[in-house]
């Protein structure tokens, strides 16, 4: 199966974040630059420092000394960015080079040689043809330089666009970057407060199974656009509840009904003639019997406490073995129980232990072969195994016949309960159940327990 991608919210909210905020300013910018325009002020305002160095830069002096302008790149952007666009330049001895309509009031404050260092003139608002320059004194090898730039009248429509892409490039885009940046930065911890509510509910949903019963998501720290989610969640859950309660009631009452009519029946079969349909007869309705019980068990495994009784592996193990015998015998088999080596003590229920072995020893008469000797064995620490001499099981089934409703193939007689029931007994024992090859061929189901130790 095709895995699925899932996006990320955090870095989908950091993306829309920067691009709501890029909009933003780049917006703000044009209406600001737009009510520059339609309000005549565009023509007021001086060239900026840019112009400055565009002027300075494009000066160059011949062999007497004196100054005289070459064309440069960024000089011929300033001339082509601005209207009427002027400048003027004067060294320390007074000589000047010019360019433009250069006005007589900065004409006069070039001649006065003033020790202004830097100066922005910017018009009258009420008036855009009023004139706008700058001022700033340069220092060069060839001594100090008084540079004044200017332009007059307002910007045209094109000239304008250029000037708000420089202002876009030089203020617009670093602010950008910069927000950007920050929205990098802190995202992640408000999205870290939002995670940690979420994060409580998936862990919380993964304690659910089967066997959970009454169980409900958390909805402390849940966000409010999610709550309803975890809500209907909670309802499902409720509503799964309600549905096994139902159906764990009819279990027990059809396994309790079923029980008398098995019970009428096998001893009817006792009290006929032994023969070999008789024989068969029994063992099938002892495996009615066997169902009936499994059901119940089921039912009531993980329902009810497991008690805390003292155990003797060997008497329990020994028992079962004689009470199973004659229908173990009744199968074509021989029985047989083995105590290999005295084990330890446990602590458990006794009657699951005795339903688990009960089980093992249908699933031997099962699967054996219908000949052979399924063996009881016990030993230390705290082990009982139910063996046969049949074909065996499969190493790659060996642990799927565990699973509920699972057969090792499909001539199997029964429902496929009885391992899985096994296995449920096992586990809330602490122990553990597999399957191994027999000594003489065949299967062999072992079943491990912690013992414990009994205070003197």
């Amino acid at each position: 199966m095709k895995k699925m991608k899932f996006y990320s919210l955090k870095w989908r909210l950091i993306r829309r974040l920067v691009a709501l905020q890029a909009a933003t300013l780049v917006l703000i910018a044009i209406a600001f630059a737009f009510v520059f325009w339609i309000s005549g002020m565009s023509g007021i305002f001086a060239p900026d420092e840019h112009a400055i160095d565009a002027v300075s830069e494009s000066i160059a002096w011949n062999a007497d000394g004196s100054m005289r302008i070459t064309n440069t790149d960024d000089l011929g952007y300033q001339r082509d960015k601005a209207a009427d666009f002027w400048f003027l330049v004067r060294d320390q001895q007074g000589r000047m080079v010019s360019e433009g309509n250069v006005p007589a009031q900065y004409l006069a404050i070039a001649a006065s040689g003033s020790d202004i260092a830097e100066a922005r003139f910017n018009g009258d608002e009420d008036n855009p043809a009023t004139i706008a320059a700058r001022l700033q004194k340069i220092k060069t090898d060839h001594g100090d330089l008084l540079v004044i730039v200017g332009r007059q009248g307002s910007l045209s429509a094109g000239k304008l666009l250029v000037v708000f892409m420089a202002i876009a490039s030089g203020i617009v885009l670093p602010v950008i970057l910069l927000t950007g940046l920050i929205t990098l930065a802190v995202t992640p911890f408000v999205a870290r407060g939002i995670h940690r509510g979420l994060s409580e509910v998936a862990q919380a949903a993964q304690g659910i199974d089967g066997t959970t019963r009454g169980y409900r998501l958390p909805l402390e720290n849940v966000p409010e656009e999610v709550a309803p989610l975890v809500i209907a969640m909670n309802e499902t859950l409720q509503r799964l509840d309600d549905d096994h309660n139902k159906q764990r009631r009819f279990m027990l009452a059809a396994a309790h009904e079923l029980r008398t009519p098995i019970a009428i029946l096998q001893n009817r079969l006792e009290t006929m003639p032994p023969t070999e349909a008789t024989n068969r007869l029994l063992e099938d309705v002892a495996r009615l019997s066997t169902l009936a019980q499994q059901l119940l068990d089921l039912q009531r495994l993980n329902q009810e406490p497991v008690p805390d009784c003292s155990i003797d592996l060997a008497t329990v193990a020994r028992r079962q073995a004689a009470e199973l015998a004659p229908l173990i015998i009744a199968a074509g088999y021989q029985a047989n129980f083995e105590l290999r080596s005295m084990p330890e003590r446990i602590l458990g229920d006794e009657t699951a232990l005795e339903r688990a072995i009960a089980n093992l020893v249908q699933n031997a008469i099962q699967h054996g072969g219908r000949s052979g000797t399924i063996t009881i064995a016990v030993e230390r620490p705290a082990q009982i195994s139910v063996s046969d001499e049949g074909p065996g099981i499969a190493p790659e089934d060996r642990e799927r016949i565990f699973e509920p409703f699972q057969r090792a193939n499909g001539r199997s007689q029964g429902i496929g309960l009885g391992l899985h029931l096994v296995r449920e007994i096992v586990k809330i024992h602490r122990g553990r159940v597999w399957v191994s090859d027999a000594t003489g061929g065949g299967a062999a189901f072992n079943m491990s327990f912690e013992p414990t130790v009994q205070s003197a």
